[in-house]
């Protein structure tokens, strides 16, 4: 059969019907990907939570305040912590929080007998350790307060920012409470009849939550074991022991490894419960710097009474050693973020970055209690002063 000629009118009909198809596509390809633009900025705009960080730099420019040194006079000051790029300050009736210039941003009672804060990302968690009451917040609002039935015995605050609480219980020894990052709901509970939980913590990315938990073998050996659980079944992935060995601190890496650092040992554990790396010591530390969501750890050892001096034990990512640093002078106080180290002794603050070598020596004009970086800054509480140490 003979194929049909087209005459020119209907050959520009095509043209066209070609060119509003193509004009059509373009429209709806383009509707796509302003609308994944716009979802993914909406992501990122929770995630990082970035009307929060404006929040902060309004408040940080507008908050009365007449920057450092701050008055702390006639309190107990517990602990600082970071919030953000804001410096945290808990005593024993009151928690502030300050900007980098030192005016304040938040200032309020805690009423509680023994308060205990964590930190992670822009939320912090003070709980009564002892008592049963705890909250997590932001600088601007609570996201979560709750009355347990049974005392506190240890809280965690995730890097993604889930809640892991320890509390006694009736017919067991203690009992494991995890909520998800929004807290609308608790998503996984464990109780055991035959050890003590001492810590834990969840892990938003691999879904799981992990615990330490003390009992002792027939020999009378002090015996960590980890139990690595997931939080969709409720189903123990794993566990670990560690024998001869009593648990200090529990935190996920940036992997989603586990953390485990106890008096004689410090140790990287899978989700399977396989010991990535480890590293043994025979004298309990005098510190221990594990921050959740990061890789690595850092160890103070004061060695003051046998060689006048303190060393810093940096491990990397399977907590096996990459250097350790000495330094003179008896240990009083020290503190990590997600670059530095610094440590203080004797009237000085020695700072190093995460491979072990120093950056900075800080003097600070009165000794120091309690020290805290913050990016690349250093602040020193001293008796009766929060102060910005210069470099």
């Amino acid at each position: 059969m003979a194929k049909k000629e087209q005459n020119e009118f209907e050959i520009a009909r095509k043209k066209r019907r070609k060119k509003f198809a193509a004009q059509r596509n373009r429209k709806i390809i383009g509707a796509v990907l302003i609308l994944a633009i716009f979802c993914t900025g909406i992501y990122f705009f929770i995630e990082e939570d970035v009307a929060g960080i404006i929040g902060d730099r309004i408040a940080s420019s507008s908050s009365a305040g007449a920057g450092f040194p701050v008055d702390t006079s006639g309190t107990n000051v517990i602990k600082t912590f970071a919030v953000g790029e804001n410096l945290g300050v808990l005593t024993d009736a009151v928690y502030y929080l300050y900007a980098e210039n030192g005016k304040q941003l938040l200032s309020a009672q805690h009423s509680f007998a023994n308060p205990i804060v964590e930190s992670a990302g822009r939320r912090f968690l003070i709980y009564d350790q002892g008592g049963n009451r705890l909250f997590v917040r932001t600088r601007d609002k609570i996201l979560f307060e709750k009355e347990f039935e049974y005392k506190i015995i240890s809280a965690d605050l995730s890097a993604e920012g889930m809640l892991s609480v320890i509390t006694s219980a009736q017919r067991y020894a203690s009992q494991l409470h995890v909520f998800d990052s929004d807290y609308s709901e608790e998503i996984f509970t464990w109780s055991s009849s035959g050890e003590y939980i001492v810590c834990a913590s969840a892990n938003e990315k691999t879904k799981s939550v992990a615990a330490a938990a003390l009992s002792a073998n027939e020999a009378g050996e002090m015996v960590t074991a980890v139990h690595i659980f997931t939080t969709e079944a409720a189903v123990e992935l794993a566990k670990k022991e560690f024998k001869g060995a009593s648990v200090l601190s529990l935190e996920y890496d940036a992997d989603g490894d586990v953390k485990i650092i106890c008096d004689t040992v410090a140790a990287t554990v899978s989700k399977e419960g396989k010991v990535l790396g480890s590293y043994g010591y025979s004298t309990v530390p005098a510190a221990v710097m594990n921050l959740p969501g990061t890789n690595g750890a850092a160890l103070v050892f004061d060695r003051f009474t046998e060689s006048r001096a303190t060393d810093i034990l940096f491990l990397g990512k399977e907590l096996t050693e990459i250097k350790t640093s000495s330094v003179s002078g008896k240990y009083i106080c020290s503190d990590r973020n997600e670059n530095n180290t610094a440590v203080y002794c004797s009237g000085k603050a020695f700072v190093f970055d995460n491979a072990g070598e120093s950056t900075a020596t800080l003097e600070s004009e009165q000794d120091a209690i309690l020290i805290k970086v913050l990016k690349e800054n250093l602040f020193a509480v001293t008796r009766d002063q929060l102060c910005k140490v210069e470099k």
